[in-house]
């Protein structure tokens, strides 16, 4: 995926819900395609840190589909913590973070996750 399709693919993602605050994009070999907040015209350079969890993201992605035959394909993660809410979704091409605000709901996070598969496979679609 090229910078410009990652791009674009960042501002479907943070039209599909308001609350969605920072928003990560992985490709399967666990590089950064883009690491952007909601209040940014334009990606930024992850630091050190970032970089670091991004890789652990792409661990856990892989840990997680040694699993999938057994067990079926993780749909999404949801963590909650005291400050933010973090979704991990696993698309086919790369994986998605997001933080977003404490105050939005699981049914919400759970509406949010189907919309942005949605954008993803209308994007893989197209060719974009």
């Amino acid at each position: 995926m090229s910078s410009a399709e990652s791009e674009i693919l960042a501002k479907e993602i943070f039209n599909v819900d308001p609350q969605i605050t920072h928003l990560g994009l992985i490709d399967l070999e666990g590089n950064v395609l883009l690491d952007q907040s909601s209040a940014a015209n334009a990606p930024m350079e992850p630091n050190a840190d970032r970089i670091k969890f991004y890789h652990q993201l792409d661990e856990r992605r892989n840990s997680r589909e040694y699993f999938d035959e057994p067990y079926g394909k993780t749909d999404y993660i949801h963590v909650i913590r005291e400050k933010m809410q973090q979704v991990v979704l696993y698309l086919p091409k790369l994986t998605v973070y997001l933080t977003l605000e404490k105050s939005i709901t699981p049914d919400e996070i759970k509406i949010t996750a189907q919309k942005i598969k949605l954008i993803d496979s209308d994007i893989m679609k197209s060719g974009i």
